[in-house]
């Protein structure tokens, strides 16, 4: 069970679910048209004193998410299957069996000739799931049981049809080339399409090191060795590799990504590695040009009227 944390209503507690007392779940539908326009449709259809058109009105309480506010009509009956929740980028998906009549319109058109019309392409969903003391009392709180686009219709018929809404990772199922346009270098350093070859550049700590910065006795300009890598050769720490996450020239400053388990004694000899932040002036810089692969005079992209 979801405790009604994402939006508490004003002058309500939200101890609902744990005051021992029973309580109303209500669902209430947002839908937002290609368009803009916003439907709000609740699903108390199954509350005998709901039957008329009466709508929940929902104010979320001050410093709480506003994002399900509004008035929320008795809509269609949906019938909705189960929400389910997966890892990783599989994407979710849930149903929403829509009967309407005559009298069930948006923007004045019939609900079934509206959704052959194709009214719904481009839409987006959102599902709460609220809580109440009791039908016709104001609800508690609400939290977001799902939330998605318009993927599919079906089952289209003269009194129902069938809608499919799909979770945001669906936005992941698209083909991309080999490219990305993007300001940086789209190679890693020191790959076959950079070609260039790593040195090691020899140096030693100074003292007062930590895990995680150091001085050494490296003369080489600022950020010469950002990104790069720092390996050990002699002392607690030998044979173990770090990634630079900056090097400023004055007493060889370095830090690293991620500590050392051991604070590095004074004259701990180490190879470092110079690194590459992927911009065309240190690709310069590294006599390298030739092969960088950024896009960084891209220009933005700027919605306009042609």
């Amino acid at each position: 069970m979801k405790t009604p944390i994402d939006c508490v209503s004003a002058g309500a507690t939200a101890a609902l679910l744990n005051g021992g007392a029973d309580f109303q779940m209500l669902d209430l539908w947002a839908i937002t048209l290609n368009g803009g326009s916003v439907i709000r449709w609740h699903g108390g259809s199954g509350d005998p004193i709901q039957r008329a058109d009466k709508a929940y009105v929902f104010a979320a309480a001050a410093g709480q998410p506003t994002i399900a506010n509004g008035a929320y009509a008795l809509g269609p009956a949906i019938d909705r299957g189960k929400i389910s929740t997966k890892l990783g980028l599989e994407v979710a998906t849930l149903d929403m069996q829509i009967s309407a009549d005559v009298s069930d319109r948006i923007n004045g058109a019939p609900l079934i000739p509206f959704a052959q019309g194709r009214g719904f392409d481009g839409a987006t969903v959102v599902l709460y799931r609220a809580f109440l003391p009791a039908w016709g009392q104001p609800i508690t709180g609400a939290v977001v049981a799902f939330s998605g686009r318009v993927t599919a219709l079906k089952d289209v018929s003269r009194a129902k049809f069938t809608m499919t809404i799909s979770a945001w990772t669906v936005l992941l199922n698209v083909n991309m080339g080999p490219d990305v346009f993007q300001a940086g270098c789209l190679n890693t350093h020191y790959d076959a399409n950079c070609t260039l070859t790593p040195t090691n550049v020899p140096g030693t700590v100074a003292a007062g090191a930590t895990t995680l910065a150091f001085n050494t006795s490296l003369a080489s300009p600022d950020h010469f060795f950002d990104k790069g890598t720092i390996t050990f050769t002699s002392g607690a720490n030998a044979g173990l590799s770090r990634a630079v996450q900056s090097y400023v020239a004055a007493s060889g400053a370095m830090t690293v990504a991620f500590p050392l388990p051991f604070a590095p004694a004074a004259g701990d000899a180490f190879n470092a590695v110079r690194g590459c932040l992927l911009t065309m002036a240190d690709c310069t810089a590294q006599s390298n040009l030739i092969h960088f692969r950024g896009q960084p005079f891209t220009p933005p992209a700027i919605q306009g009227v042609l």
